[in-house]
């Protein structure tokens, strides 16, 4: 059977959200659709020991519902009612707090550089770039991505594309015991091996530091955030916790990863998907 085909035409904006600068539209020709965002919801795991995330927990809470039917329904599905729900018998109404580093999400430098630009402030066109996917299987629990396996993998990093590393960790994980405790990790270099490619972003499905948390020691005079300052002192983002990457397979793909125009932001949940060719 013939393979369906789709054409998007995308319409990039360069520069910032007060510059509109028009770029010629791109053709991007893909089958599938591969979502690689995990859902917000309530209380999702933080890290453990970190007090902003352990004082500023997820809520998606529901104010309002159309009907008690609803409501309950809502209940069942373990969606978070307020303490002063109202059936209003016209709309469905939720408030979403959350830290903005929790979940699938996207750091800009202003996260760890002091006059590094803020989330809103990255050019659109940053976030739609070609894919390169380099799967790494065999890392499991209290593992390390090195520079090595990055560089060993045989997958060429293209510049001007945003690299996925794939270790299948929070695919298997997320939600589970032993998700922040026994996480992979990257180890100092791998995102200053990946930004020397002049590629336009990192996106990862396992933390960019060592998780000191559980114990893991820093080395004698090691920089703790240095995976992130590699990436954001050259104005790069780094994509945090993106799942499904296993179902992108070989085929060439786009990678779509606009985050929220949060003014000031030093990030913002995102949800990322891949156009897969």
């Amino acid at each position: 059977m013939m393979k369906a085909r789709m054409l998007a035409l995308l319409s990039l904006a360069l520069g910032t959200a007060s510059v509109a600068l028009a770029q010629a539209p791109v053709q991007v020709t893909f089958s599938r659709v591969v979502d690689l965002t995990l859902p917000i919801e309530s209380n999702m795991a933080p890290i453990p020991g970190l007090k902003p995330y352990l004082d500023n927990p997820s809520r998606v809470n529901v104010v309002s519902s159309i009907t008690e039917a609803q409501r309950e329904a809502l209940r069942a599905e373990g969606m978070t009612l307020s303490s002063d729900h109202q059936v209003n018998g016209r709309s469905m109404i939720s408030v979403l707090s959350i830290l903005v580093h929790n979940g699938t999400h996207i750091d800009a430098p202003r996260h760890m550089v002091e006059k590094g630009i803020s989330v809103d402030q990255m050019p659109v066109s940053q976030f739609v770039k070609d894919g390169v996917l380099i799967n790494l299987p065999g890392k499991g629990p209290n593992s390390v991505v090195t520079v090595k396996d990055v560089a060993e993998s045989g997958v060429e990093i293209r510049p001007n594309t945003i690299v996925m590393i794939n270790t299948g960790w929070t695919d298997k994980m997320w939600g589970k015991p032993g998700f922040w405790e026994q996480m992979p990790y990257l180890e100092r270099g791998v995102a200053e091996y990946v930004a020397n490619k002049g590629v336009a972003g990192l996106a990862i499905d396992v933390f960019p530091e060592k998780p000191l948390w559980r114990g893991v020691k820093l080395d004698p005079g090691e920089v703790w955030i240095a995976n992130h300052l590699a990436l954001m002192q050259k104005n790069l983002p780094l994509i945090q916790f993106v799942t499904n990457l296993s179902q992108i397979g070989n085929n060439r793909f786009t990678v779509v990863a606009v985050p929220l125009a949060i003014k000031g932001g030093d990030a913002s949940p995102v949800r990322v998907v891949a156009l897969v060719e």
